[in-house]
């Protein structure tokens, strides 16, 4: 989709449960929503007064946050007259993650003064943290499935385990990565973890361990995002480059295997996706035991250039 409406690097991405809807946040400040079947805009909304880094949608996609390089998160209504909800002034430091817990009540974010802060949904004060332990930027912050525990990754190389209604720390840093640790993803299971760096490497670990789990998968180059799909039979990665690759998971099966996406225009830095396009001549092959409908056909009509459309 090209979205001529951004005059800027899009920096954040987020997309409704029904794909109807996405939202781009750029460096320009500004929020737009887009349609997804016509790719036309639909409407814009302000807060923000710096680039937006990250942004993402609370389940039910009733609210919508969103973070800056200046340290502020807004939390807004998701509907076309959106009201802003909250303005939330943290530090003045980037905020690289904001993550919703699965009840929705709670906000985690993650700064580039080496903190985690949770906040309260409906008033937006701070009621945990700054949560200390890492000894540089937080890059990711994401929830177990039953909101009890915070994993955080962090340019420090670790990868960090939390209470998440204490703010202690679980056990010690998990390493593995020689490099920044720019993104994490929970499998639909909640039992693995997967962690993309900037070593050119996605690992995956246990949730509740800690251990490395199989081998690292090699990229040519840094790895900006990662996340899994729904089934958990793949997961895909965005590299600095612009190219995205999609693996199939390496305890799925022993037949592990890459699928390039044609790259982007730029480099790859949302810390989320919610859609990935496979052409058609490089779709990965389902397992025959968990065969899925892609909703798309081997129409010979079709170019080799469109896509099957995975929801992830």
């Amino acid at each position: 989709m090209e979205q001529g409406g951004n005059t800027y690097w899009v920096q954040g991405l987020a997309v409704t449960r029904d794909g109807k809807r996405i939202v781009s946040g750029n460096l320009n400040g500004a929020l737009r929503v887009w349609d997804a079947e016509t790719h036309e805009p639909i409407t814009e909304w302000g807060g923000h007064e710096g680039y937006i880094l990250c942004i993402v949608m609370s389940p039910g996609d009733k609210l919508i946050a969103s973070g800056d390089m200046n340290g502020r998160i807004v939390i807004r209504e998701m509907k076309e007259d959106a009201e802003m909800k909250h303005s939330i002034e943290t530090v003045p430091v980037t905020v690289y993650s904001v993550c919703f817990s699965p009840d929705g009540t709670k906000l985690a974010s993650a700064h580039g003064d080496n903190r985690i802060r949770v906040f309260d949904v409906e008033n937006g004060d701070l009621i945990i943290g700054p949560i200390e332990g890492h000894t540089s930027n937080v890059n990711s912050v994401v929830w177990s499935l039953d909101g009890t525990r915070l994993f955080t990754a962090s340019d420090d190389h670790s990868i960090r385990f939390w209470d998440s209604e204490t703010g202690e720390a679980i056990g010690v840093p998990w390493t593995g990565h020689t490099s920044l640790v720019n993104s994490l993803s929970l499998s639909p299971d909640g039992t693995k973890l997967a962690s993309g760096s900037s070593d050119n490497t996605v690992r995956f670990w246990g949730a509740e361990s800690g251990d490395p789990i199989g081998e690292a998968l090699q990229h040519g180059n840094s790895v900006w995002v990662v996340t899994f799909s729904p089934s958990g039979e793949f997961v895909a990665c965005g590299e600095y480059s612009g190219k995205v690759l999609m693996w199939r998971v390496p305890w799925w099966d022993d037949n592990r295997s890459a699928v390039t996406v044609p790259s982007h225009t730029a480099r790859v830095l949302d810390h989320q996706f919610d859609y990935l396009d496979l052409p058609t001549n490089r779709r990965p092959s389902p397992s025959r035991t968990h065969l899925r409908d892609t909703h798309a056909t081997d129409d010979p009509s079709r170019p080799p250039s469109s896509a099957f459309s995975w929801r992830l």
